[in-house]
C-alpha cells in the first residue's frame, strides 16, 4: 500500500517480497511475503522529506535524527537480481560476521554477499546494510570468489 501511494506521488519506490507455501489440511497455497517486512525502498531528495514522511501509513524514514540515510545503489541492484534469480529467496537473519564474496558466473555474476552454510546447503545472504536486514538465496559455493 506505501509503496502505491509513494508512486500516486510520482516516486520511485520499491518493496521485495518472496513466495511462501502455507499448508492447509486440504490444499497447499502460496503466499506473497515482504522480504524486509515494514520497510518500503523510496528514490527521493533530501528536500522531498516532508512529503514522503506525511504519506499515509509512513512512520518516518531511515536515519540518523532527521537525515535520511541512504542506500546505496550497489545495495538495491544486488537485492533486486536476487529476488528475481527467484531460486530459494527467504528473509534471513543479517549476518556481521562471514565470509565476503562475489558471484563469478552465472545470472548473479557481479553480486557481492556473504558465504554461509546452513544444513549442508551453501546460501548467499545479500543485505541492506543501513537497515541491518538481508535476504539470502541458495548458491553453489563453486560460483563464489573471495572478495
Amino acid at each position: 500500500m506505501v509503496s502505491q501511494l509513494l508512486e500516486a506521488k510520482g516516486y520511485r519506490s520499491y518493496s521485495p517480497s518472496y513466495t511462501i507455501e502455507r499448508q492447509y489440511s486440504d490444499r497447499i497455497k502460496q503466499i506473497e511475503a515482504a522480504l524486509f517486512p515494514g520497510y518500503v525502498f523510496c528514490r527521493f531528495a533530501p528536500s522531498e522529506f516532508l512529503p514522503v514522511v506525511s504519506t499515509p501509513a509512513v512512520q518516518q524514514v531511515v536515519g540518523i535524527g532527521p537525515h535520511p540515510q541512504v542506500i546505496s545503489d550497489e545495495e538495491i541492484d544486488c537485492i533486486q537480481r536476487g529476488v528475481q534469480h527467484g531460486r530459494g529467496v527467504t528473509p534471513c537473519t543479517y549476518l556481521q560476521t562471514g565470509q565476503r564474496v562475489r558471484v563469478r558466473t552465472g545470472a548473479l555474476c557481479g553480486v557481492e554477499g556473504l558465504l554461509v552454510q546452513i544444513r549442508n546447503q551453501h546460501r548467499l545472504v545479500i543485505a541492506a546494510d543501513i537497515l541491518q536486514r538481508a535476504v539470502s538465496l541458495e548458491i553453489d559455493a563453486r560460483q563464489v570468489v573471495p572478495v
